[in-house]
Order: structure tokens, then sequence, then C-alpha cells
């Protein structure tokens, strides 16, 4: 398996565009189209808040055929929170481009991300889709890819190639997202390709493993978006067909667990404000549950991620999360390390001294390991720190 360039566009079958619809006020892209050239099989995971933008709701309802010809994605505007004005908006730029690409309504699929609260500029919309589909281009996958971002300050693309019996075949994707990001899913969308003929329901399964794996053990802020959305199509132009239980299957798992990992790391990276990545791995604990409970309380706490900001060695705000999480073990057994220093022993302390403790978390990646030393599930969890310039962000983003 090797890295290669083409996000979105990578496998054979896909073609994608990017074009300003001037949803954003500063004229950048904010529309994108990604269209498979026959039929795909198609999947998807959502997030998991109760309130559920309009395009979720709408998408959600067509993946039920599992087939798919088109994703269109707006960034700007998360139609959410807009009633049925809003699921009518969404209907109508929908069957925009399924109308000028011939294709039924059904088969084009949508995401939003952007502001909640404000409806869709539909003629605007309605404008730029002739244009988005004509432009259609397996080279303009950039475009696509930054015609999704919001806060985010660079597009997200990631690709793999690899020989399964003596097929090359790939999967690909581009991703966003910056802020609101505790996935389960974060206000973070993300469509991924793959040239493999797989059955829908198998396709189902690998997809929500590798979400759970990747999109699902990130966190910038601790807070869960209305939009959240990952696609995957499978156009078959490889010729290789993934059958369950066969090696085939466990070497394209490989590949779509490497492109959707790489692409949750950078969602991380590019968190807004962050100067720091944080991984926190748990180790030692009694269930895989546990674990991810212990691992997400520790990477969600604002002391935490302020304490990695200022590069402040405050152990202590480590061991309060662990022990305010929903892992259960003995206290006078807990162990922490800080960038592979010990910091905390069987339940204390150690003498380390500020200025080398400092050093270790001034590193631009951060990796926490704990052991809870009762069991042998772990969990690991992918956070970034907490700055000053994610409340600036934040503070204005209505305005």
């Amino acid at each position: 398996m090797k890295w290669v360039l083409g996000g979105v566009t990578a496998a054979q079958g896909f073609r994608a565009s990017g074009l300003s619809a001037g949803i954003k006020r500063n004229r950048k892209p904010d529309v994108a189209l990604v269209v498979s050239d026959h039929p795909a099989t198609a999947v998807g995971v959502f997030t998991r808040n109760r309130v559920q933008a309009a395009p979720v709701l709408i998408s959600k309802e067509r993946l039920r055929r599992g087939k798919a010809r088109a994703v269109l994605i707006n960034s700007g505007c998360a139609n959410c929170l807009t009633g049925p004005s809003g699921l009518t908006d969404a209907l109508s730029i929908g069957c925009a481009v399924a109308q000028e690409m011939g294709v039924e309504d059904e088969m084009v699929l949508l995401a939003s991300t952007g502001l909640i609260g404000r409806r869709l500029p539909v003629k605007r919309m309605m404008r730029v889709i002739p244009s988005l589909v004509h432009r259609l281009n397996r080279r303009h996958h950039e475009a696509a890819a930054h015609a999704i971002l919001t806060t985010d300050l660079y597009a997200k693309e990631a690709a793999v190639e690899t020989r399964i019996n003596g097929r090359l075949c790939r999967v690909g994707g581009m991703a966003k997202g910056a802020g609101m990001i505790s996935p389960s899913m974060a206000t973070m969308l993300a469509v991924l390709t793959t040239d493999v003929a797989i059955d829908r329901r198998l396709l189902n399964e690998l997809l929500q493993e590798a979400a759970e794996r990747s999109f699902n053990r990130i966190s910038v802020d601790g807070d869960m978006s209305t939009n959240d959305t990952v696609f995957l199509l499978a156009s078959g132009r490889s010729g290789l067909e993934v059958r369950r239980g066969t090696k085939a299957q466990r070497q394209f798992a490989g590949m779509l667990a490497a492109v959707t990992q790489r692409l949750a790391k950078l969602l991380v990276k590019d968190g807004e404000g962050a100067t720091r990545l944080m991984t926190v791995e748990v180790r030692g604990a009694r269930t895989d549950a546990q674990a991810h409970a212990c691992a997400r309380h520790v990477a969600d706490s604002p002391l935490v991620k302020t304490m990695l900001a200022g590069g402040d060695p405050n152990v202590g705000r480590i061991a309060a999360a662990i022990g305010a999480s929903a892992a259960r073990f003995d206290p006078r057994t807990l162990d922490i390390w800080i960038s592979g220093e010990r910091v905390v022993s069987r339940g204390m302390a150690l003498r380390v001294g500020k200025p080398a403790t400092r050093a270790l978390l001034r590193r631009p990646e951060v990796p926490i390991r704990i052991d809870l030393r009762t069991g042998r599930s772990r969990a690991t969890m992918i956070g970034c720190d907490l700055t000053e310039e994610y409340v600036r962000i934040n503070a204005g983003y209505a305005t």
C-alpha cells in the first residue's frame, strides 16, 4: 500500500469540481460536487446529535437505496434549525444538480456546513450549478476540497493504492472540520471514494468500523455538530470484487482505515487555534468502553487542553480528568507518562523538574499515556490544545 495524489478523485470513476456561489462573504469557493460516472454503491455515517440539519435528514433517507451518483456540499451555511423551508431548499438544489446531470433526484446526496440558523441562498446556488456540473474533472479534486472549508486553514485530502488479487485499486477522500469537533461524529464532513466492487452491507460495516477508529477518536473542543456526515461511494471500476471473509476484505479495510485515520489526524492538526497535537492512549482498562470513556474525557478536558497550550506542567489536571471519567480503577495503581517520561507512578506524582516537563509539553505532538492497571482493554483519542485564538474565532463566529 502506498500514498498517492488525487484525493477524492484518486479512485477510478470519479470527478469533482468546486466553485463560489457567494454564500461566503469573502467570495471563496463554497460549493463542491463529487460525481461517480456510473451509479455507485453508497453508504454513510452521520452525527448522533438529536438536532440534525436538513441535508442530514435527506441523505440518510436516500442512502436506504444504497446507490448514488453525486454528492453536493456547500459551506458557509449549515441549513440547520430552518424547519420545513430548510428541507425544501435542500431538495431544490439537489433537484437542480440531478436535472443538470440527467439523473434521478434521489441519486444526489447532500451535505452542508457553516453557521446554524440561516437559510441557504438558493437562487445564488442555482446560478452556479450548471458551471459546477460542466467543470467536473478528475483534476479538480483540490478545488472541491477547498470549497467545503469553513474556519479550516487548509484542505485535507488523502489517497492510497495497492494491488489486491492482481488488481490495482484505490481509496481516496477529502474532509473538512476545525471546530465543534467531538465526533460521534464533528462539524466535520468527509467524502470517501473507492473503485472496488463491494456489497452495500459489507461496505457499510467497514465504514462504520473505520469511522469508529478514526473520526470518532478525535476531539478539538468536545462539542458535537448537527451536520457531521461521512459518505463512502464505491464505483467498482477497478474490476476487483471484495467479498466477505476474504483476504481482499482485510486488505481493503486496511486501506480504508489508513485514509480515514490520516484525514482524522489532519482535522485535529487544523483545529481552531490549535498549536499542538495530543495523543491520549489509555491502557489497562477493564473494558473497551471504559478505556474509550477515559481517553475521551482527558482529550476533551478544557484544563488539560489549556495546560497543553501553555506548556504548563500540571499533571494533576490529567489525573483529575481520568478520575472524573467513567473508567473504574484503583487510583493507587495509576501511571501517567508525558512524551515518554513517567510523571505519575502508582498514584503518586514524581518529581520531574519544571523545565524538563515544560519541554515535554512544548513539542508539536505530545503523547500522553495512561495505565489504569485493571484489565487489558485500551483506547486512543487524538486531541489538541485550547488557545486564545480558539476563543477569538468562536466569540465572533456569527458576526
